[in-house]
């Protein structure tokens, strides 16, 4: 089975398969690529017009020649890229683990797609904080993807939702609040493994920390035999 690429890698071939779409010239698309590869392995503060320019293989002038700034180039070029590409690389799986929705239980699934979104970060980490941090700065990046992943992924967790209640599975309280849970659940459980708690968390295996916190999102912590 062949390795699937890494975020860089699949952007960059993203930006190539842009040649025939695109009525950028030979250097615009020479200064794409060069952003693309900078901000994704640097960030944007951290990558410089004159390192853009020396990766495109052009004077710095002629980044200036088409774009008035740093922040141009990313807004007017990078961002739609990276949020195009972005999109579909995070939520690739979670389509397919959501279709199986109706042969696993919602303690199948959510086991699934918790093991599945650290899986994504532990290969990706570097990228996926740099994304993060330019949604953060950025209210065209961080608005962008709000309207791609955010909300694809809140349509296909509010199905699953609705027809686990249906089946009498989970308890029918507002959709809206379960989906918190589950989203906040799975994003504490990547920030106490990769940023606030490593030595504690590696205390139990990523399964074991999986199944606990599952455990929780569906028990509770309280002790329901008083």
């Amino acid at each position: 089975m062949n390795k699937p690429p890494t975020f860089v890698e699949g952007l960059l071939q993203y930006v190539e398969e842009l040649k025939d779409e695109s009525e950028m010239t030979e250097k615009q698309r020479n200064i794409l690529r060069a952003s693309v590869k900078l901000f994704a392995e640097k960030g944007f503060h951290a990558s410089s017009t004159s390192e853009i320019a020396k990766e495109a293989g052009v004077a710095e002038g002629t980044i200036f020649r088409h774009y008035k700034s740093k922040k141009d180039i990313l807004l007017a070029v990078v961002a739609p890229v990276l949020v195009k590409f972005a999109a579909p690389f995070i939520l690739k799986d979670v389509r397919e683990i959501f279709k199986e929705q109706n042969k696993k239980t919602f303690s199948q699934i959510v086991t699934e797609l918790y093991r599945n979104r650290i899986d994504l970060v532990l290969a990706n980490e570097k990228h996926i904080r740099i994304l993060l941090q330019e949604a953060f700065f950025h209210d065209e990046i961080r608005e962008a993807l709000i309207a791609t992943v955010f909300t694809g992924v809140k349509e296909m967790a509010n199905k699953l939702i609705e027809a686990k209640v249906e089946v009498g599975e989970l308890r029918p309280l507002p959709t809206q609040a379960v989906f918190r849970a589950i989203l906040s659940s799975m994003i504490g459980l990547v920030l106490f493994r990769q940023v606030l708690d490593t030595d504690e968390f590696t205390q139990f295996s990523d399964d074991e920390q999986i199944a606990l916190t599952v455990d929780i999102l569906l028990n509770g912590i309280g002790n329901h035999s008083i």
